[in-house]
């Protein structure tokens, strides 16, 4: 019966987070609509691209547009807002979710209640340790490498500089915070920070190098 509840209970929590995508062909047909008539327009591009072609600009113009992707790639815009840790401080989150609407299934059957509180942690485990550095940094790159040497398990994640540099050299993944998502999640502001759990609820500890 446990059992039960908790799958019910963990598709609840999903299905109050993730947010429904329509596809197109539910949305059906809206307005008038014509038959596209923009041949000209087309013809005009294809007349400028064979003309770019034959000047040797098409070639450059992919060169440069392949170069800025992959810069982008390998140095993603670092994450704004984080500065690094002047002062070491250790701080608790808690991850309970509150429903703030009954959660049903298809048939309209109540999942969970408005205002259940449902803690991950009671349900799963984070076997290991997050690490969120600046990459650009010597001194965070020397920290992460050392720990995740000794801990393989604990996982680095950048706000800032190049984690396929990092992946290359330390020969195992490093992850970029992109969008900031986690850091936000978290309230982490200052790197380096480290994610672990304590109980039933996630430590942070911002590290002083």
């Amino acid at each position: 019966m446990r059992h039960a509840r908790t799958t019910l209970l963990i598709a609840a929590a999903a299905a109050a987070i993730l947010t429904p995508v329509a596809r197109a062909e539910q949305l059906g047909t809206y307005g008038n609509t014509w038959e596209i008539a923009e041949q000209d327009g087309v013809e005009s591009i294809k007349n400028r691209l064979t003309k770019m072609d034959k000047g040797g600009k098409m070639k450059e113009f992919w060169e440069d547009y392949r170069d800025k992707q992959l810069d982008g790639v390998n140095n993603p815009q670092p994450i704004p807002g984080i500065s690094k840790v002047k002062e070491a401080k250790t701080w608790t989150f808690d991850p309970t979710y509150t429903f703030t609407e009954t959660a049903k299934d298809n048939l309209g059957n109540v999942l969970v209640p408005a205002g259940t509180k449902i803690n991950p942690l009671d349900y799963t485990q984070l076997s290991k340790a997050i690490v969120f550095i600046d990459g650009r940094d010597e001194a965070q790159v020397a920290y992460a490498k050392q720990r995740t040497d000794a801990n393989p398990k604990d996982k680095v994640v950048l706000v800032g500089g190049s984690y396929v540099k990092l992946t290359r050299e330390w020969k195992r993944p490093v992850y970029f915070d992109q969008r900031g998502i986690l850091v936000k999640h978290f309230n982490i502001k200052r790197v380096p920070a480290v994610l672990s759990q304590r109980g039933k609820q996630l430590m942070i500890e911002e590290l002083a190098l």
